[in-house]
C-alpha cells in the first residue's frame, strides 16, 4: 500500500510540474498549447523576452539591460489569420509612451519581431473576432490629441491581419462601432452636454473628438468636427483650442484654420501660464 501512494505522489507531482517545467520560447504557439501559453504570467514573458534578446544580440556597445515584469503593460495571444498559429502580444507599461509588438514563432520554432504597433493596447480587451471569421483583430488606442502625457484623447482603431501584419480597417467593421462604441459616446456626450466648467468643457471634448472621427473613419461625414472645430476657436480654453487644432488637421485642407489654432493656442496658454518656456521666449523676441 504505501509503494502504491508513492506512486501515485511521484505520477501526481509529474504530471502537475509539465506546464511549469515549459517555456515559452520551448511550446509550439498552437491550439495544442494555447492553454498553457495563456497560463503564463508576466515573469514567464519578461524572462521569454529576454532569452529573445540574448539570441538576437545587441549591437556592439550597447549593454544587455533585462527587462522586468513590470515593464511589460500587459501581453496576450492572437490567432490573426484563424488558423490555429498564434502570435505573442506585448505592451509596454508607462502612462508616457505605449507600443505594442508583435512576435511571430515559426515552425522551426524561430522567433522574430513581425510588427511594432506605437499606440496603446489593453491587450486584455483588445484582441477580438469582431466579424466572427475565426480571425483575431487588433483594438488599437491611436492618439487624437495630447494635451500631456497623462490626458490623451483617442480613438479606438481596428486593425485587421493582411499580408502578414496588421493594418488599420476600421471602415470595414461599422458594427463594432454602431453596437459598442458610438452609443457610449452619445451617453458620454449627453452626461456633459451644457456644462459650464472648464474641467466638464474638456471632458466633453474627448468623447466629442472620438464619435467624429469614427464618422470620418467610417465614411459617413468626411467633415464631421469641423462646425464643433470652429465653436472652440471662439473659446480661450487651451485644451479646446488643441482640439480645434487636431481636428482641422485630421480633416485636412484646413492648415489656415490649424495655424489660427495654434496661434489662439499659445496666447491663451501664455496669458495662464507666464512662466512656460514657450512664452518667456516669446517675450524675449
Amino acid at each position: 500500500m504505501k509503494f502504491i501512494l508513492t506512486l501515485m505522489i511521484v505520477f501526481t507531482m509529474s504530471f502537475t510540474s509539465i506546464p511549469f517545467a515549459a517555456d515559452i520560447g520551448s511550446l509550439a504557439w498552437d491550439r495544442t498549447n494555447i492553454d498553457t501559453l495563456q497560463s503564463f504570467g508576466k515573469d514567464a514573458v519578461a524572462t521569454f523576452l529576454n532569452e529573445q534578446q540574448r539570441k538576437e544580440g545587441l549591437p556592439p556597445g550597447i549593454p544587455f539591460t533585462p527587462i522586468t515584469a513590470r515593464e511589460i503593460g500587459g501581453f496576450g495571444w492572437a490567432d490573426p489569420a484563424g488558423n490555429g498559429h498564434y502570435q505573442l502580444l506585448v505592451a509596454s507599461s508607462g502612462p508616457c509612451a505605449g507600443s505594442v509588438t508583435i512576435y511571430n514563432r515559426d515552425p522551426s520554432g524561430r522567433v522574430g519581431t513581425v510588427q511594432v504597433i506605437p499606440y496603446f493596447a489593453d491587450l486584455k480587451t483588445a484582441i477580438r473576432d469582431l466579424n466572427s471569421d475565426g480571425k483575431d483583430e487588433l483594438i488599437i488606442r491611436e492618439p487624437l490629441v495630447e494635451h500631456s502625457c497623462i490626458n490623451v484623447i483617442a480613438w479606438p482603431a481596428v486593425y485587421r491581419f493582411e499580408n502578414g501584419k496588421y493594418v488599420e480597417a476600421s471602415r470595414d467593421f461599422p458594427s463594432f462601432y454602431d453596437n459598442e462604441v458610438l452609443p457610449h459616446n452619445a451617453t458620454l456626450i449627453a452626461k456633459y452636454q451644457g456644462k459650464a466648467s472648464d474641467l466638464t468643457k474638456d471632458l466633453g471634448a474627448g468623447p466629442i473628438m472620438e464619435r467624429d472621427k469614427i464618422l470620418r473613419a467610417l465614411g459617413r461625414d468626411p467633415t464631421a468636427g469641423l462646425n464643433q472645430a470652429h465653436k472652440w476657436m471662439e473659446t480661450d480654453d487651451p485644451l479646446l483650442l488643441l482640439d480645434a487644432d487636431a481636428t482641422f488637421k485630421d480633416i485636412g485642407g484646413h492648415q489656415e484654420e490649424a495655424n489660427a489654432a495654434q496661434a489662439s493656442y499659445k496666447r491663451a496658454t501664455c496669458e495662464r501660464h507666464p512662466s512656460f518656456s514657450m512664452c518667456r521666449s516669446a517675450a524675449e523676441h
